[in-house]
């Protein structure tokens, strides 16, 4: 077995967010374009558009294959999307994998939703089409080396995007939350986030969507003073509030300049925040144009969640060799999942000798007593096991230092096994 990952895509390192609205491909649009002859899984967050492979044979055509599929789902000319793709290959897929799934490459490092999101994204893909066994695993896997940086470090006490935002919005409003309105648009795991620390600033919270029986079941074990509306009543809601946060999965904007005008028209001259952590983007851009209106969107965010102190530097640190362990650790995973077959072909070609000896060693034992037959049966399967231990730790070995390339297995092999049809004496 051979093979390796392979990642394309781009990310908010990159790509500002208009082209990365622009790219925020669905499932089902991704599997209408995805190459027919490659396993894929799309993981598609407000930060990135990543298409997850595994591959045989060069990287080159596979990369290519996908930037076309890419550029064709998001109906953006591959030329004006290439210059924001980056890929990688082998082990640099598999630590890039593991930084993503564990927050590290968030645009709040340490940000909790990620891991749920690469979980959600391969359970996706394998609706969709049956999954080569390596990249089902390398996806399981990572989440469980996600799991245990983030549990050894306290990267896991960060905040999520959602709650990442409303700090920062609570930091520019003019008062504190504390029993004002606050507006969520949408129900899901977005949107509950933001919800949550919108509650526990003390804001009433009204959540609206086009479902409102979907708000409910998503909303209902949340504590607080939260109402559940219809997306409908949003004109009137407004005029009310003080702070609107986009989540919802709409492919279009579902605030506009228009009704926002007409809405501080009804305030009085109070401001209003507009905080929008969709992607697409929940709130029209131009909104920025109204007076008494404050927007602030992702690309805002990098530029106002606070980095870089001393404390947070010296966790990253750890969580980023943690990471490269766990990245270090898949990989030995795979190159001794790529040699097992050639381990277990070379012990069943034994055993088949083992057995071949005692059927022609039949008649010289068959006045064996039932427990002196099964004691030739266990001294022989011993001197299988003793003899199987060499070739079977060379081939770990080669494994280890061919990085899991079948060919180099596939030499040692032939080399260690006696040709099949000499006869032993």
């Amino acid at each position: 077995m051979s093979g390796r990952l392979l990642m394309v895509g781009l990310s908010h390192h990159a790509a500002p967010l208009d082209v990365r609205a622009r790219v925020a491909v669905t499932e089902a649009s991704w599997r209408a374009h995805a190459p027919a002859d490659l396993g894929t899984v799309l993981v598609s967050t407000c930060n990135r558009v990543e298409v997850y492979a595994w591959i045989e044979g060069r990287s080159q055509p596979a990369v290519r294959a996908l930037h076309r599929a890419l550029a064709a789902a998001a109906g953006v000319p591959l030329s004006e999307l290439k210059p924001f793709l980056k890929a990688a290959a082998g082990r640099d897929a598999l630590l890039h994998l593991v930084r993503v799934a564990s927050g590290l490459d968030s645009l709040v490092v340490g940000e909790e939703q990620i891991r749920g999101q690469v979980r959600d994204a391969l359970r996706s893909a394998e609706k969709w089409q049956a999954l080569p066994a390596s990249l089902r695993g390398v996806f399981h896997r990572a989440g469980e080396s996600a799991r245990r940086v983030r549990g050894t470090t306290r990267l896991g006490n960060h905040p999520s995007m959602a709650a990442a935002g409303v700090n920062v919005a609570g930091r520019m409003l003019a008062s504190p939350l504390d029993g004002e309105l606050a507006l969520v648009l949408g129900a899901g795991v977005m949107a509950r986030a933001a919800a949550e620390a919108l509650l526990a600033a003390g804001a009433r919270v009204r959540v609206l969507n086009r479902t409102p029986s979907h708000a409910e079941r998503t909303m209902g074990s949340l504590r607080g003073s939260i109402e559940v509306g219809s997306l409908n009543t949003l004109p009137l809601a407004l005029a009310e509030a003080v702070l609107v946060v986009g989540a919802t999965a709409s492919r279009e904007p579902v605030i506009h300049a228009p009704e926002v005008e007409a809405a501080m028209s009804a305030r009085d001259g109070r401001p209003l925040l507009l905080l929008d952590i969709a992607l697409p983007r929940d709130i029209d851009p131009r909104v920025r144009g109204v007076p008494g209106v404050k927007l602030i969107d992702m690309d805002d965010l990098e530029r106002y969640c606070p980095v870089d102190v001393p404390t947070r530097q010296a966790e990253q640190q750890q969580a980023e060799g943690l990471a490269a362990e766990e990245a270090e650790r898949l990989a030995e995973w795979l190159r001794f999942r790529a040699v097992s077959p050639a381990i277990a072909e070379l012990r069943t070609f034994a055993e088949s000798i083992r057995k071949s000896e005692l059927r022609r060693s039949a008649a010289r034992l068959r006045d064996l007593t039932p427990e002196q037959s099964a004691a030739v049966e266990a001294l022989t399967a011993g001197i299988v096991n003793k003899l199987m231990h060499g070739p079977t730790v060379a081939l770990r070995d080669a494994a280890a230092r061919s990085g899991g390339k079948g060919r180099s297995h596939s030499r040692i092999l032939r080399l260690l096994r006696p040709t099949r049809g000499r006869r032993t004496a």
